[in-house]
């Protein structure tokens, strides 16, 4: 049985003795016809670097010379880093190491070298935490509660247990609440255990004043907001870089008049 008014627990209440509510939480179809096939897949490019030999050029006829350039190529996962030229003539060296040389007329030995870098694709794995609000105390939630404590209390000649309650649900932690057992009623109340519940608890579920006791009902989180925290994984990809490598091709290049 239930008493909603009754006037020595309003005021037990309105003088902070007895604290109701919530706190915050503690931490037979037709089969379909279906034809199979199968894809041959592509093979993968395969990392490499090519040098050309530079084709034989004429000097223009104004300048009197021919301006030459390394012929790289890269395929697969490479980058070129870096292609120069070193020209001789006999043996002197008319260019060292540049990305071009303007040549007059005559027979060279031209060096191109090539440096670059291969890489892999490395793919990592972390979980990635999310919180959500489940509710702001405007949003009732099921909770699953349980008298973890009881706390004997004397009011105005009413003996209350003073209940603690550990509740949880779909959401983190724990959230604790109170609720008010009344054992001694007066003659107009001759039925003992009148349950006092704060605004928390619309429901007002009847039960007793056992430790351990268990029940389900809404809450409305009043005091404090609850959340739920979910854990998805997220995968990122990133490049792991060879050493840089060096490659090179002697050749002799002629240019004509």
């Amino acid at each position: 049985m239930k008493k909603r008014f009754f006037a020595p627990f309003v005021a037990l209440a309105a003088s902070g003795a007895l604290i109701l509510g919530g706190v915050a939480p503690a931490n037979a179809a037709q089969p379909l016809a279906t034809s199979t096939y199968s894809v041959q897949a592509a093979k993968p490019t395969p990392d490499n670097v090519t040098i050309s030999k530079i084709k034989t050029v004429k000097a223009n006829k104004k300048s009197k010379k021919a301006t030459v350039k390394p012929v790289v190529k890269s395929s697969g996962k490479v980058k070129v880093t870096s292609k120069k030229i070193t020209v001789k003539q006999g043996k002197k060296t008319i260019v060292k190491n540049k990305d071009s040389a303007s040549l007059k007329a005559g027979k060279y030995t031209v060096t191109t070298t090539a440096k670059y870098k291969t890489w892999s694709n490395k793919t990592t794995t972390k979980n990635v935490k999310t919180k959500k609000l489940v509710s702001d105390g405007t949003k009732p939630v099921k909770m699953n509660c349980k008298v973890a404590k009881i706390e004997p209390q004397y009011f105005e000649g009413f003996f209350i247990d003073l209940l603690h309650l550990e509740c949880t649900g779909d959401f983190d932690g724990t959230y604790t609440a109170r609720a008010g057992y009344v054992w001694d009623i007066d003659e107009n109340w001759p039925i003992a255990g009148d349950m006092i519940w704060g605004e928390s608890f619309p429901e007002e579920p009847y039960i007793r004043s056992v430790l351990g006791l268990k029940f389900t009902t809404t809450v409305y989180p009043l005091e404090k907001n609850v959340y739920k925290t979910t854990v998805t994984k997220k995968s990122t990809t990133s490049k792991i870089w060879s050493k840089e490598k060096s490659k090179s091709l002697k050749q002799t290049l002629v240019v004509k008049k």
